[in-house]
C-alpha cells in the first residue's frame, strides 16, 4: 500500500481529555511526482503541437525533381518544385562525355524562367522537347533567333534542371545507333581544381578516362523507366 503520509493517531487520550495528533504533512511519492511533471510538460507542449499542426495541415511535403529523358529528347519531369533554368551539355571536341558542367562541356540549349528565378512553372506533368522553348521561359543558349543544335550520334550528353522549393537533378543520355538511352555516368565526378571544375574519377585526383566502348557502356548503365 502506498504511503502518502504517517502519523500515529488522529487523536490522542490522554486522561480522558481530547488532545490534537501531531501535525500532518503528506509526502508524495517519486512516481506521484514524475506523473505530475510529465502532466506539466504535455499540457504546456499541447498548445504548441496543435499549431504546428493546424500551420502544416495545409503543407505540401518537398519532393525532388525527377527527370526521364525519351526519344527526341524529350524530358519528362516529376516534383513539386519550380524549373529555375534547364540546361543541356554537350562534349567538347575529342570527347565523348558532358558532365553538366560548363568548365568541363559546353552548353548547347538552355532556357530559364521569364519572370524570374522564382517564378518558374511547377515541374510535375512538364515535358520539354529539346530546342522548343516552353510558354513562361526564354531560350539563353543559343541566342533566342537560333535553333539548338542536333545531339549528335556517338556522345554522352548531359542536362541540368535547377529548381525551387525542392532539390533540382542532373542525368545522362546517350545518343546510339539504336537511339537515345539515359544512362549513368558512376566513375565521372568533379573536383575543383586550382579554382577550376575537373574530371576526375570518383573518390581521386586522376583525370577521368572514357570508356572506349561507348554502345556496349550505354548499355551496362542504362537507366530503366
Amino acid at each position: 500500500m502506498r504511503r502518502w503520509g504517517s502519523f500515529n493517531a488522529h487523536t490522542l487520550l490522554n486522561q480522558g481529555k481530547c488532545v490534537a495528533a501531531p501535525e500532518v504533512r503528506f509526502l508524495p511519492d517519486v512516481w506521484s511526482l514524475n506523473a505530475l511533471r510529465h502532466f506539466t510538460l504535455l499540457s504546456k507542449l499541447f498548445p504548441l503541437l496543435a499549431v504546428s499542426l493546424i500551420c502544416c495541415a495545409g503543407c505540401e511535403w518537398e519532393r525532388p525533381t525527377v527527370v526521364s529523358v525519351r526519344q527526341g529528347p524529350v524530358f519528362v519531369f516529376s516534383g513539386n518544385g519550380r524549373l529555375a533554368t534547364f540546361t543541356v551539355y554537350a562534349p567538347h571536341a575529342g570527347q565523348h562525355i558532358a558532365d553538366p558542367s560548363p568548365d568541363v562541356a559546353m552548353i548547347v540549349w538552355q532556357v530559364k524562367a521569364s519572370k524570374g528565378y522564382f517564378e518558374g512553372a511547377r515541374v510535375g506533368g512538364m515535358q520539354l522537347s529539346y530546342g522548343k522553348v516552353p510558354g513562361g521561359y526564354s531560350q539563353t543558349v543559343p541566342e533566342s533567333s537560333q535553333q539548338a543544335p542536333a545531339p549528335m550520334p556517338g556522345a554522352v550528353y548531359s542536362f541540368f534542371a535547377e529548381t525551387t522549393d525542392a532539390p533540382g537533378i542532373g542525368g545522362f543520355f546517350y545518343v546510339g545507333r539504336a537511339g537515345l538511352t539515359q544512362i549513368t555516368v558512376p566513375d565521372l565526378c568533379l573536383k575543383l581544381i586550382n579554382g577550376r571544375a575537373v574530371a576526375v574519377k570518383c573518390g581521386t585526383n586522376n583525370p577521368y578516362q572514357e570508356p572506349a566502348d561507348l554502345e556496349k557502356f550505354a548499355q551496362e548503365h542504362q537507366l530503366a523507366h
